[in-house]
């Protein structure tokens, strides 16, 4: 035996079901048996056997209706059928091989034979597994080589097939056959057993070692033709590859019948072949598919947190140069605020002392210009009167110092980290005392201040976000020009307008001023933060700083703080 197989026997007898798998089981196959025909399709729906080996008459289903099951579907189409009966009849093996079956034996045959027939299909069904080339066709007409050397046999077999639709060539010895199967392809090699020269066992057996030389996807079917059917050509026949051996003086219609089961099973196993290889094909390309998408949506997904990343860190990169800027300005703010309440606390006290010796002089002069008549010459009263008149106006500007530097206190504001309640109107006016040298004659303010004086908030904060719209109004007026100061309470908020009359701010950029960094002004004159920060500072108080401009008519800022923010 040439390799272990498993075979499916279909047989209602049990007594022809036992000698059956004794035979087969002493050859060393494994052997399952159906006593239906329904049975063996459930069989098969469990496993597919390498052969099958059916009685042609069954209880319900029978053999030849089974056989043509087998054949419409696409996973078992491929697998040999023997077929077996208890006529000798030839129609029978005629309907038996039409129907699908690759093989018909009576059950009365030799043993000996028909195990050679089954080695014969089981050396086919190995085959299956083997996978068409991608362009060969499903569909194609078959082509025969008739090897023969009676001309008259040779001529008639090939009109026989030729009227069947066959493509038949003819060859008349074993040399000529083989050259043109050297150059040639064909679904199907009929051979004389016995022919002068080179006879039909060595035809076949040349064939396939032809086969096996070139790595032929699929088998030529060959049948060995002989004018004596006897037990021992047969078994040289078919032990040297043939597929079939048929007697000449056959009926016609049962070699057609035979080539018809060959050519449907070389067909099925083609189709079978082709199947299976566009499957592979497209379970390749399926698998190609998805490893393109899977590693094109991985791209994508690294891509966007990428992406996202960089977005991530750009906006903290922002927001921290936001937060050191809005820092270093703070702490210039902070250190400002310390060195100017330092300074004023440095000139309150001597203010104070020069204020209360002026006092105390004023009181002696004013007591001497009384007693003068008595103790002061008349020349000299003229000049006492004119001291009294210095001291006054000596008064007055120590009186404007001392208000000076209650004004850089009120702006200083050491406690600026607290929450607390400051009288706003102080506070803008501190402002516009620190900002009056750039002020000068040229710019006049309006006040237009309302009657609540008092607003909690972080007064050194606000007095930052003043000091920025004031001074940005004052920069935007080239010439002569006004500001207006409006204090308002509407709607819970307590309102701070300042209104110029400068050149206003172009439509184009209007919506960046608030953005760090962004600034019209020449390098070297601004850094583009002040209203960035005035900004960060008024939400941080959920208030709102809003902007209206006419370009060449003015601009007018409005800062709202929430009167119930604390």
């Amino acid at each position: 035996m040439e390799f272990a197989s498993h075979i499916l026997i279909v047989e209602d007898s049990e007594t022809q079901a036992l000698q059956l798998r004794y035979l087969l089981e002493q050859e060393g196959w494994e052997v399952a048996r159906a006593s239906t025909a329904e049975a063996a399709l459930e069989e098969l729906n469990r496993h597919l056997p390498a052969l099958i080996i059916a009685d042609y008459h069954l209880p319900g289903i029978q053999g030849d209706e089974l056989c043509r099951r087998i054949r419409m579907n696409v996973a078992t189409r491929g697998i040999p059928i023997l077929m077996l009966t208890m006529e000798e009849a030839d129609e029978r093996e005629s309907a038996g091989l039409d129907s699908g079956a690759d093989d018909y034996v009576s059950k009365s045959v030799a043993a000996e034979i028909l195990l050679l027939r089954v080695r014969a299909l089981l050396r086919k069904s190995s085959e299956r597994s083997a996978v068409l080339a991608p362009h060969e066709s499903q569909f194609r007409r078959a082509r025969f080589l008739a090897i023969d050397d009676s001309p008259t046999y040779l001529q008639s077999l090939a009109e026989a097939l030729r009227e069947d639709g066959y493509e038949v060539a003819e060859a008349r010895d074993g040399k000529a056959g083989l050259e043109r199967i050297a150059q040639e392809a064909f679904d199907s090699v009929m051979v004389d057993l016995v022919m002068p020269g080179m006879d039909g066992i060595e035809v076949c057996r040349r064939i396939n070692e032809m086969e096996r030389d070139r790595a032929a996807p699929y088998s030529m079917a060959v049948i060995m033709l002989t004018s004596r059917e006897t037990k021992e050509d047969m078994t040289r026949g078919l032990e040297a590859g043939a597929d079939d051996f048929v007697g000449k003086s056959s009926d016609m219609a049962v070699l057609k019948a035979r080539i018809r089961a060959l050519l449907r099973r070389k067909f099925f196993q083609e189709e079978n072949r082709r199947i299976v290889e566009e499957l592979k094909n497209k379970e390749m390309e399926a698998v190609r598919s998805r490893a393109e998408r899977e590693a094109a949506e991985a791209r994508a997904t690294m891509a966007e947190a990428l992406a996202r990343t960089n977005r991530e860190l750009e906006e903290t990169n922002r927001k921290l140069r936001e937060t050191q800027t809005h820092l270093i300005q703070s702490e210039k703010m902070a250190s400002l605020g310390q060195l100017v309440a330092g300074i004023a606390h440095e000139i309150n006290n001597p203010i104070a002392f020069v204020i209360n010796n002026i006092f105390v002089v004023q009181e002696t002069l004013d007591k001497l210009v009384a007693e003068a008549p008595e103790c002061v010459s008349p020349n000299a009263l003229p000049k006492i009167e004119k001291t009294r008149t210095r001291m006054g106006e000596m008064r007055v500007g120590v009186e404007r110092v001392k208000d000076l530097v209650s004004k850089l206190r009120t702006f200083s504001r050491l406690d600026e980290g607290e929450f607390k309640t400051i009288n706003i109107h102080e506070s803008i006016e501190s402002v516009l005392m620190l900002l009056r040298h750039k002020l000068e004659d040229r710019i006049y303010v309006e006040r237009c201040y309302c009657d609540t004086d008092n607003l909690s908030c972080f007064a050194g904060e606000l007095n930052q976000v003043l000091m920025n719209v004031i001074a940005n109004a004052i920069d935007s007026i080239e010439g002569p020009g006004k500001i207006v100061l409006t204090t308002t309470q509407e709607e819970g908020f307590f309102a701070i307008s300042v209104r110029d009359t400068g050149k206003g701010i172009p439509e184009n950029i209007r919506n960046r001023i608030f953005e760090p960094f962004f600034t019209t002004k020449p390098v070297g004159h601004g850094t583009g933060l002040g209203l960035a920060i005035s900004y960060g500072i008024v939400k941080a108080h959920n208030g709102s700083i809003e902007c209206s401009s006419v370009e060449g008519g003015g601009t007018d800022f409005v800062v709202k703080i929430p009167i119930s923010v604390g």
